[in-house]
């Protein structure tokens, strides 16, 4: 949600909420103080804080503390490896569940010798959606965006911690190939849909103003490998196709709203049938699904950007279709192989098994930091300077 503030661009925000907020008791502690208690406190008690006072109520709603606090989540490793979640469905059921795997990390580090892994109980993600529908999943800081499986195609944004969601209103043009992100110089939420006619065009919805635009930016494109876009540094990423049979990754940058081209490996520039877009930590990175085949090696791209950066990466457990989902640490990485979970230590070539009770197979696997955010959200109000 933003870069980190200063300490002085802070101290005027604690100021200026004492101000706004300090009702005409005289409570035990400073106001500055509970704001930065409070700050720190996980999202569920914050919840229930809500109803102490008036003052603590409009605190907690409040679009400057609700990015206090998750800038606190965010920067303060401790604090965010307590709230960072892991979220899937199981294919064939389109219910979502969520658990959190980093006091299982820690667990397994401190036993080299668990072959296998247990998650802690899954918890099912409630909001005023039909959960048990979605069939696609895009996830940013803490919101959700949910593709529900309904015609005309139904979109909603959730946050999974508080149980708040919001329908998005019907787009100008038929939904085809979504993607979800943040814009930090403006401080949105923005969802982008790319449509194929005789060129490709897009439409974004802003959180913000709470409708589509239909942008003029369009590419010569004819169809799409991804339907599902990647989101790095900002930008939205997606494999297509050009008339001419050639394949490149379009980027979306959602800060300029403008779509630019990176290429793919040169042995699949001519044909990415079986590429899997994806991000290995801060990275792109291409796997594999095939069903003829099975690969010992995927893509990185090393420098953002740069088509000579493509590296090979070797993994030791051979694979037909492989996903990354976007956990990691430290050494640790999250791997779907065929829809079953392996924490893999690519330093050593080494893995783990890992089984969530009740979930034999995973799908739409994501991660997500519990927040504030709420989906009815509608920016930041300008700093002070």
């Amino acid at each position: 949600m933003g870069n980190a503030w200063s300490a002085p661009e802070r101290t005027k925000l604690r100021k200026k909420m004492a101000e706004q907020l300090m009702d005409k008791g005289n409570p035990s502690l400073p106001w500055e103080l509970i704001v930065e208690i409070l700050s720190w406190l996980p999202v569920k008690s914050l919840g229930r804080f809500r109803c102490v006072s008036k003052p603590w109520n409009a605190l907690i709603a409040d679009p400057n503390f609700i990015k206090m606090h998750f800038d606190k989540t965010s920067e303060n490793d401790d604090v965010f490896y307590q709230r960072r979640r892991l979220i899937f469905n199981e294919p064939g059921c389109c219910s979502l569940y969520s658990v959190n795997l980093d006091q299982l990390i820690l667990n397994q580090n401190n036993d080299h010798g668990a072959d296998d892994l247990i998650a802690p109980e899954a918890q099912l993600v409630c909001g005023d959606l039909p959960s048990y529908r979605v069939v696609d999943l895009f996830y940013c800081d803490g919101l959700l965006l949910c593709k529900l499986a309904e015609m005309p195609m139904t979109i909603y944004l959730v946050n999974p911690t508080t149980g708040e969601s919001e329908e998005l209103p019907e787009a100008p043009d038929n939904i085809q190939h979504l993607g979800f992100g943040f814009d930090h110089s403006t401080d949105d939420y923005k969802v982008v849909s790319a449509v194929f006619y005789d060129m490709l065009v897009f439409c974004v919805y802003s959180l913000k103003t709470g409708s589509w635009e239909e942008l003029e930016c369009s590419l010569p494109y004819s169809g799409a490998y991804t339907f599902h876009a990647v989101l790095l540094n900002g930008t939205l990423h997606w494999i297509m196709e050009t008339p001419d049979q050639t394949s490149m990754i379009v980027a979306f940058l959602l800060e300029e709203e403008q779509a630019g081209e990176i290429p793919l490996p040169v042995e699949y520039s001519s044909d990415a049938g079986d590429c899997v877009l994806g991000a290995f930590r801060d990275c792109l990175c291409l796997t594999h699904c095939s069903d003829e085949r099975t690969y010992n090696e995927f893509w990185v791209m090393n420098e953002y950007g740069e088509g000579q950066s493509w590296t090979k990466i070797k993994i030791s457990i051979p694979y037909p279709e492989l996903s990354l989902s976007g956990f990691w640490k430290e050494n640790h990485d999250l791997l779907v192989f065929q829809k079953q979970l392996v924490m893999y230590n690519f330093k050593e070539q080494s893995f783990c098994n890992l089984s969530i009770p009740g979930f034999p197979h995973v799908d739409c696997i994501g991660t997500y930091l519990e927040s504030l955010v709420s989906p009815n959200y509608h920016g930041i109000t300008d700093r002070e300077h």
